[in-house]
């Protein structure tokens, strides 16, 4: 499953700062910015007119405070505060906020809250619906959310679906149902694996020095040298949420 852009907008009084940001935000291609406001007054309008994703929010503006633009919303995005006062965080986190990144917003720290915000939206789709599989267990068919795949394995023109209910058979090859997994919740290990970020439970060098996963039933899955890098950003990830 390709991931989709997100859509973003920025409130943040000072102009050296917003400058900052936007070249920060240049990192990441997949982010794209909608608009930039300075005060409450103005932020308030756009988001009214337009949705986005992840409202980038900066808590000192002036003499207002930025979380007090959240409780107006009638359409809340994600919301990333930024601030360089850390005292607002108890705040910030009672409302539920994806992220709180303190100034002057670093790439790395920036990026796992990225993350954060994209786990949250597809966790929301898959809960309102999002993405299901007909699948064949023990003989039978059956409509299989995406919530309940563990892993994915190629078996020519199959795969097999691990799944919480045991493995399922479905005729697909193997890149048909890989571009259907949100890469944020799913892991590709090797050519023809897949696994749920969720099941790993552990993981650890083995004595080829490849990493190997070990998941929640006790089984292990290595990791081959070429997916190596990606699967152990993903899983650093998850430990940063």
């Amino acid at each position: 499953m390709k991931l989709s852009p997100l859509t973003a907008f920025l409130v943040e009084d000072e102009p050296l700062c917003r400058a900052d940001f936007r070249q920060t935000l240049n990192s990441f291609p997949e982010v794209k910015l909608l608009g930039e406001a300075e005060n409450l007054s103005a932020a308030r309008k756009f988001l009214e007119r337009q949705t986005v994703d992840t409202l980038f929010l900066d808590v000192s503006l002036g003499r207002e405070n930025g979380l007090d633009l959240v409780e107006k919303l009638s359409h809340r995005p994600q919301i990333i505060a930024l601030t360089a006062h850390p005292q607002h965080a108890v705040r910030g986190f009672s409302m539920d906020l994806a992220d709180y990144i303190l100034k002057p917003v670093e790439e790395a720290r920036l990026r796992t809250a990225l993350n954060k915000v994209r786990h949250r939206r597809e966790t929301a789709a898959l809960q309102t619906g999002g993405i299901t599989f007909v699948a064949e267990i023990r003989g039978k068919k059956i409509l299989l959310p995406i919530a309940d795949v563990l892993g994915v394995e190629s078996m020519g023109n199959y795969v097999i679906l691990h799944t919480k209910l045991g493995k399922a058979i479905k005729r697909v090859t193997f890149k048909q149902v890989r571009n259907k997994l949100p890469p944020s919740r799913f892991l590709e290990t090797s050519r023809g694996r897949i696994v749920a970020l969720h099941d790993v439970q552990s993981w650890h060098r083995n004595p080829e020095d490849r990493w190997t996963l070990e998941l929640t039933d006790k089984t292990t899955v290595e990791v081959s040298k070429s997916h190596a890098v990606a699967v152990m950003a993903a899983l650093k990830a998850r430990s940063d949420m």
